[in-house]
């Protein structure tokens, strides 16, 4: 897949372990600028040359830019690690099980009211119980998630 002028595939095949901490670091905190010494401090690494590497690996892959400051920023979000589950909408990055679970609560919520309204159809009986069994599978996932992102990101931490 394509993303503007950058190739998904190779970024994931490219973008790994210590690049890939660089990258989560600069994209989720797209609205600010890093200095290649700021990036070192952050990260914990043993010198300002293991940053300026990644940064460099970085910005051949057109990932992050250079401002006119010497600071670093992410030119591009793409679905590669922590980003990998979600999508963008309006500035905002949701998990992609969000729109499922949506568009399955809505269903759930239109069932009730065809239901309530004594339009007892048997095909709509069918209808109402495939969209509950679907919308709490989806609840679980996404509760699932929820609670596991807060334990990944204390993984990382440490």
């Amino acid at each position: 897949m394509i993303y503007n002028d950058i190739n998904i595939e190779k970024i994931k095949k490219e973008v790994r372990a210590t690049t890939l901490k660089v990258y989560l670091l600069l994209a989720k905190n797209k609205d600010s600028n890093y200095g290649i010494r700021e990036i070192q401090r952050t990260l914990n690494f043993s010198s300002v040359s293991l940053a300026s590497y990644h940064i460099n690996k970085l910005e051949e892959l057109k990932l992050v830019e250079k401002t006119s400051e010497n600071r670093y920023k992410a030119k591009y979000i793409v679905p590669i690690g922590e980003f990998e589950d979600f999508f963008v909408l309006k500035g905002r990055y949701l998990p992609k099980v969000a729109f499922f679970l949506s568009f399955y609560t809505l269903a759930t919520i239109m069932s009730i009211l065809l239901l309530l309204l004594q339009q007892l159809i048997p095909l709509l009986v069918l209808l109402f119980s495939v969209v509950i069994i679907a919308t709490i599978s989806t609840w679980i996932q996404f509760w699932e998630y929820w609670t596991n992102k807060d334990e990944q990101e204390e993984q990382e931490e440490d």
